[in-house]
């Protein structure tokens, strides 16, 4: 290989690696987060109130629910039921509503609908959920996201800098910064 070439090649190192470093340390970071997302309440901060209401008997939301639930045959309570516009019920069943069933008493129609998981996608997702992750997997990735950050560090102060690096430097950190905001 010429030396050129290597100068070339090492310049394109160089000069990419310096504009990646910040969207390696955030791709790390958010990985992290996002394999322990269930240790911080999945980011959200939940205000409660109470308040009283009269008592009331649930004889009638019973009879609500059991008669839909014979209408779509099953026997297990549904765990979201949605009135959506005043007039169309829905029945989700299972995380994430993987099984719904919406209904129009209106005009006498049902219909069902069961989400299915795409694979290979639904697989790589599920690697960032720590809930249904193997342990091993989570301590892996945090490993390699730790060492990535380490070594992008450190990697900044190895190198002697141009003006030029520096300016990819900062333009990494304005897209970084920007990239935080919008999300």
């Amino acid at each position: 290989m010429s030396p050129e070439t290597k100068k070339l090649l090492r310049n394109i190192h160089r000069w990419g690696g310096l504009v990646l470093t910040i969207f390696v340390i955030f791709y790390c970071f958010t990985g992290i987060l996002l394999n322990h997302r269930k240790d911080f309440d999945y980011f959200i901060i939940k205000k409660r109130s109470e308040s009283t209401v009269p008592v009331s008997d649930i004889k009638r939301l019973r009879k609500f629910i059991d008669f839909y639930k014979a209408q779509i045959n099953r026997k297990d309570d549904p765990t979201v039921i949605k009135i959506k516009n005043g007039k169309i019920i829905e029945f989700l069943y299972g995380s994430h509503g993987k099984t719904t069933f919406i209904i129009d008493p209106l005009k006498g129609r049902m219909e069902k609908i069961e989400k299915i998981p795409a694979q290979p996608w639904a697989w790589l997702n599920r690697l960032h959920k720590a809930f249904k992750t193997a342990d091993i997997w989570i301590f892996v990735t945090d490993a390699v996201s730790v060492i990535l950050i380490l070594v992008t560090i450190t990697g900044l102060f190895i190198f002697r800098y141009r003006k030029l690096d520096y300016t990819l430097i900062v333009l990494g950190l304005v897209i970084f910064v920007l990239a935080a905001i919008m999300a």
